[in-house]
């Protein structure tokens, strides 16, 4: 599921998917900003199957912080 997510998100954010590692800070990515952050949101609930509200997404700092909301929300 991380690969699936990594490379997802690395797509769309049109970067290499090794580079998205856990510490790293979505707003340092160049092409991050607020509509990247509601694409990620569709993502997430469409392709990935966790629907994240924007609530949620607001308090989401790194792509590790991503991967651990999206763990919580599939286990349960």
């Amino acid at each position: 599921m991380n690969e699936e997510l990594r490379t997802a998100i690395a797509e769309e954010l049109e970067i290499e998917p090794e580079t998205l590692t856990p510490d790293k800070v979505l707003v340092d990515i160049d092409t991050w900003d607020s509509v990247m952050a509601l694409t990620i949101m569709v993502i997430l609930s469409d392709e990935i199957g966790t629907p994240v509200s924007p609530n949620e997404m607001k308090c989401l700092r790194t792509f590790g912080d991503v991967e651990k909301l999206v763990l919580s929300k599939k286990q349960g």
